[in-house]
């Protein structure tokens, strides 16, 4: 069977990001609560796509429009010079290593 979503749009970035836990998120959540206390430098998969799967959305700039997309967390990296160097072996050119929300 072949996966529908394997064909869809996607851009790989780098972004420091508090882990998803659920989808009720930090104010329903406490495990939720406690995870956006922490923060970790991550691969995502961005999607440009609408999708038939439940995922975590980030707000991004894309072609001059701001919008929410949906991601995969696809590796985590152990800090600021992993994720470089990762970036520049790959060619990710879409690399944020602030503190900023998401």
């Amino acid at each position: 069977m072949k996966d529908f979503e394997s064909d869809m749009p996607s851009e790989d970035i780098i972004r420091r990001i508090s882990p998803p836990h659920c989808a009720r998120g930090p104010s329903r959540c406490e495990k939720c609560k406690e995870a956006a206390q922490t923060r970790m430098l991550c691969l995502l998969r961005v999607y440009l796509a609408p999708s038939q799967i439940a995922r975590p959305v980030t707000y991004l700039k894309k072609d001059g429009m701001d919008s929410y997309f949906a991601f995969d967390v696809m590796k985590r990296f152990e800090d600021e010079n992993q994720a470089i160097e990762y970036a520049k072996q790959h060619g990710i050119v879409d690399v944020d290593l602030s503190e900023a929300e998401l």
